[in-house]
């Protein structure tokens, strides 16, 4: 689950409802593992079951998650605009929403009034 008051990204085991940090804690725009990643203002999550995949709205991206490991990468984005384009060179106004149907990644893009597709 998202934490966006805390800047976390949360593990919720349904089985005993114990929950715990997957990645994040601090505000920022860290890539890391656990807790040395840094989210600000993550706002929705989807998976596609190895991958967590974060809107990250406050730092203006989309962020990769190795579930497996808490490994936290920046996938696209990065700098306020509407530039396709690959990794950095991606712009959006500000991530939202996020999904994948398995091959590629959704999102809705607010700022921009855009639906934009991550391949």
């Amino acid at each position: 689950m998202v934490d966006r008051g805390n800047d976390r990204i949360r593990k919720i085991v349904i089985a005993t409802a114990s929950v715990t940090t997957l990645a994040g804690g601090v505000y920022g725009a860290a890539d890391g593992t656990s807790s040395a990643a840094q989210f600000l203002l993550p706002n929705d999550i989807t998976t596609d079951g190895t991958n967590l995949y974060v809107s990250d709205s406050g730092n203006i991206n989309i962020r990769q998650i190795v579930i497996a490991t808490g490994v936290v990468t920046t996938l696209a984005g990065g700098a306020s605009g509407i530039a396709d384009g690959t990794g950095s060179a991606a712009q959006f106004g500000y991530p939202y929403g996020i999904t994948t149907n398995g091959k590629n990644l959704y999102m809705t893009d607010s700022g921009n009034y855009t639906i934009r597709k991550i391949q």
